[in-house]
C-alpha cells in the first residue's frame, strides 16, 4: 500500500467536512446540525427505521445527495484494508478461563507472528497483564519473553497460571512491572533493541501505542494494535510523522472520541436498542438545557438498562436526582415534554448517524500517519484488518518488521 497516497486522499476528502466531525453535536446543538447539508438531513428523515439502520452500516438506500453518496462511497474506498487471513488454534487448556473475545485475538495474533517472526528469539510484550500471549509466543515459538505491566496484581495472577500449567520444557517467561515510559528507561530499554528482538503491543491505549513506536526503534519486528484513541491530544500525538505533518488534520477532542465508535453490524434489536438509549438522553439534554441553562452542558451519564427500557420520567428522575437537580415537574409533564421534543431528537440521531460515515475514516488516518513513522525508521510496513469487528472492535494492525 502507498501510505502517502492513501493518506493523502484521505485528508484531502475529510478536511472540507471539519465542521461535521470535529465537534460533538450533542454539545453543539443547535449549531452542531446547523452545519450539516440541508439535503443530507432532508434524506436522512425521509428513512424509514430499516433505512436508519442501513445508514448506521454507512450503506445508503433509496436516492441519496450526490455529494453525500460521492464522500461515503470515497471513504468506504479509502478505508477498504486487505484481512489476515488464519488462525493458529488453540486447545481448551490453552483457553482455559479466557473470554471468547481473547481467545479469537490470541489465535489472530500467533497465526499472524508465525510466518513473519522466524529470526526472532527475544520479544516484549507491552501491557501484558497476566501474560496469556507472552505465555503462548514462550511455548509456541520458543522465545524468551519479556512481559511488562505496572498491575503487580495482574502478574501474579500470571505466575500463577504459569505454575498451574507448567511446560514439559520448562518456560522462557518473565514478568517485569513497569510502566513503559517516553524517555530513557535502562532498566527496559534493552528489550526493545536488536535485529532478533519483536515488540509487541496489543491494544495499547491512546499515547502507548505511540511510545512502543519510540522505544521499538532497533527492533527486527513490531506489532502495534492501538485503541482509546480519545486519550491522544493533538497536536502531540497527530501527527508524529514528517509526511503526516504536511497533511494535518484539525483533530479535536470529540473527533478523537469518534474514532474508537464500534462499527459492526447491529441486528434490529440491537439497533432499536441504541435508537432508545439516544432518545431518553437526547431528551434529557434538551430538559436540562432548558431547565438549567446557567449548567451549560449537563453529562447524564449512564444509567441502568432497565431504565432505558421504561418511560423517560423514570429516566429523568432518576439522572436528575444523580446530579442533585429538580425540575419541578410532575411525571405527565416529563412524558409531555418528551413527546414534544421528538422531532428535534430524530434529528439528533441522523446527525449522529451522519457523522458516523467519519469515524473510521478519522482511524485509519491516524494510523496511516503512525505507518508512515515506521517506513521513516526503515521499516518495511503491513496494514491490515485482524480482529472480527464484532467481537474486537479495533481491529487494525500495524506490522513492521527489518530484513533479518
Amino acid at each position: 500500500m502507498d501510505f502517502q497516497a492513501r493518506l493523502e486522499a484521505l485528508t484531502h476528502q475529510l478536511r472540507p467536512w471539519s465542521p461535521l466531525w470535529s465537534r460533538s453535536i450533542l454539545q453543539g446543538w443547535p449549531g452542531s446540525g446547523a452545519a450539516f447539508p440541508e439535503d443530507w438531513l432532508a434524506y436522512a428523515r425521509s428513512l424509514d427505521e430499516a433505512g436508519e439502520r442501513q445508514l448506521d452500516q454507512g450503506v445508503l438506500v433509496g436516492a441519496p445527495p450526490p455529494s453525500l453518496a460521492a464522500l461515503v462511497g470515497a471513504l468506504q474506498e479509502l478505508t477498504a484494508l486487505p484481512w489476515h487471513q488464519g488462525a493458529h488454534p488453540l486447545t481448551v487448556a490453552q483457553t482455559q478461563g479466557l473470554s471468547v473475545k481473547k481467545t479469537h485475538e490470541l489465535e489472530r495474533v500467533l497465526a499472524l507472528l508465525a510466518p513473519r517472526t522466524r529470526f526472532i528469539q527475544q520479544a516484549v510484550d507491552i501491557g501484558g497483564g497476566m501474560g496469556h500471549l507472552a505465555r503462548l509466543c514462550a511455548r509456541t515459538f520458543g522465545w524468551t519473553f519479556h512481559s511488562i505491566d505496572r498491575d503487580a496484581a495482574l502478574q501474579d495472577k500470571g505466575r500463577r497460571w504459569l505454575g498451574r500449567t507448567p511446560s514439559p520444557g520448562g518456560d522462557t517467561l518473565s514478568f517485569i512491572e513497569a510502566s513503559v515510559e517516553d524517555g530513557p528507561q535502562p532498566r527496559i530499554d534493552p528489550l526493545f533493541s536488536g535485529r532478533d528482538r519483536a515488540s509487541i503491543g496489543l491494544h495499547t491505549c491512546g499515547p502507548l501505542a505511540l511510545t512502543q513506536l519510540r522505544k521499538s526503534q532497533g527492533a527486527g519486528f513490531v506489532l502495534n494494535i492501538g485503541c482509546c484513541y480519545d486519550k491522544l491530544e493533538a497536536p502531540r500525538d497527530f501527527p508524529i510523522s514528517r509526511f503526516g505533518g504536511a497533511h494535518p488534520l484539525p483533530f479535536t477532542p470529540h473527533a478523537l472520541a469518534l474514532t474508537t465508535r464500534g462499527r459492526h453490524p447491529k441486528t434490529e434489536v440491537e439497533f432499536a436498542r441504541m435508537k432508545q438509549v439516544y432518545a431518553w438522553r437526547f431528551a434529557f439534554h434538551l430538559l436540562s438545557r432548558q431547565r438549567f441553562p446557567e449548567r451549560g452542558f449537563v453529562r447524564a451519564g449512564d444509567a441502568p438498562r432497565a431504565l432505558y427500557a421504561g418511560r423517560f420520567a423514570a429516566y429523568a428522575r432518576d439522572r436528575l436526582e444523580r446530579l442533585g437537580l429538580d425540575a419541578n415537574m410532575t411525571d405527565a409533564e416529563l412524558e409531555a415534554f418528551e413527546v414534544s421534543v421528538r422531532a428535534e431528537t430524530r434529528d439528533l440521531l441522523l446527525c449522529h448517524l451522519l457523522r458516523d460515515r467519519f469515524a473510521r475514516a478519522l482511524e485509519v488516518v491516524l494510523l496511516l500517519d503512525r505507518a508512515l513513522l515506521l517506513e521513516e525508521l526503515g521499516f518495511q510496513v503491513e496494514f491490515l484488518q485482524l480482529f472480527d469487528p464484532r467481537l474486537s472492535p479495533r481491529n487494525l494492525a500495524l506490522i513492521a518488521s527489518r530484513s533479518a
